[in-house]
């Protein structure tokens, strides 16, 4: 059995010490791939449904809340995906594999965007709370001005918007070290995919970097419109035909979650390449 083209593709043992964790490291990073993958294919039902928003906000919101299980579904597989991704790397990151160092770092990013997610998500929540408490006292006629309450929110919008830049900048250096980790894997294992892996991921932030930019500008404009619109009457008319203004952005949003899943799924299958051959090599 001729051994030489696995060779050409399996770091020195030296490299690679000790082997344990280094397998069990990437066969955490390939299920973290695999999984983000899949909940990437997942994600197409809700993005549907914001898509949809901007005909309808209201048709929108009733099958957003009628489908309990597919987010739940979602959220387990985005939590299964980025622990796995952690794990992944901080096992690698304990052999004497090159750039460990680097691939310990991404960890640590993995993990403070992982935290950030969690909290952006609760204060999500509360957002979707408070649209609903305008919507419905602005639709019920009721002696509560919507717009008292939206100014007594004006805390719980500011505290989400400091979050949300902290999280922005965390997930940008994360998906930068995550871009660069696969670049550094593609040259350590001697896997070309891992390095295509990275350059679709770095097409999909280049994308969301845009389309973020355009949405922070676009939410500023729509808060001013809503207060105006809420000191004299919001009707459903006015409300679909602020956020048609989100067209591009999320036209965008569809644009990088595409490279974002090519990127996924070309990691996945990298390494299970490497894992193949690494296999071969070893029996």
């Amino acid at each position: 059995m001729n051994l030489k083209p696995f060779q050409q593709n399996v770091p020195p043992p030296m490299n690679i010490s000790p082997a344990d964790n280094f397998l069990r490291g990437l066969n955490l990073l390939r299920n973290g791939f695999e999984m983000l993958f899949i909940v990437s294919i997942f994600l197409i039902i809700p993005l549907i449904d914001f898509i949809s928003a901007i005909i309808n906000f209201i048709i929108a919101l009733t099958l957003f809340l009628f489908t309990p299980i597919i987010n739940l579904i979602i959220i387990i597989l985005i939590f299964i995906g980025f622990i796995s991704l952690i794990r992944g790397f901080g096992k690698i990151s304990k052999t004497s594999i090159w750039n460990a160092d680097y691939y310990r770092s991404t960890r640590d990013w993995l993990l403070a965007l992982f935290v950030l997610l969690i909290i952006m998500g609760l204060f999500i929540i509360g957002i979707l709370i408070l649209i609903i408490i305008i919507l419905s006292t602005t639709s019920a006629g009721t002696s509560t001005s919507p717009l008292l309450v939206f100014n007594r929110s004006n805390l719980i919008l500011w505290t989400f918007g400091i979050i949300g830049i902290i999280s922005i900048i965390i997930y940008l250096v994360a998906y930068i070290k995550l871009i660069k980790s696969l670049k550094f894997l593609s040259k350590d294992l001697q896997v070309r995919k891992l390095h295509s892996a990275g350059n679709y991921l770095f097409y999909s932030l280049i994308i969301n970097i845009i389309s973020i930019i355009l949405l922070l500008i676009l939410i500023f404009i729509s808060i001013s419109e809503i207060v105006h619109l809420l000191s004299s009457s919001l009707t459903i008319q006015s409300l679909t035909a602020i956020l048609s203004i989100f067209a591009l952005p999320i036209f965008l949003i569809i644009i990088s979650f595409i490279f974002q899943l090519i990127g996924y799924h070309s990691a996945y299958t990298g390494i299970n390449e490497f894992k193949f051959r690494y296999d071969a090599y070893v029996h």
